[in-house]
């Protein structure tokens, strides 16, 4: 799971990764508390700690 850092950040799950047609790996993300909410994104730019943290997943 990742914080989005920021205003607006949320906390995001990674439910798949794709490339795109150039090579590039896209991350599709669903917010944790709207799982109607996806966004995709470059997996370069969730691995940019200037822009995402890692979070631990919760415990159940």
């Amino acid at each position: 799971m990742f914080r989005k850092l920021g205003p607006g950040g949320g906390v995001w799950q990674v439910i798949a990764i794709r490339k795109d047609g150039l090579g590039t790996q896209h991350a599709q993300l669903q917010r944790s508390d709207d799982h109607k909410t996806l966004k995709t994104l470059a997996v370069s730019t969730l691995l940019d700690p200037t822009q995402f943290e890692t979070v631990a997943e919760p415990q159940d």
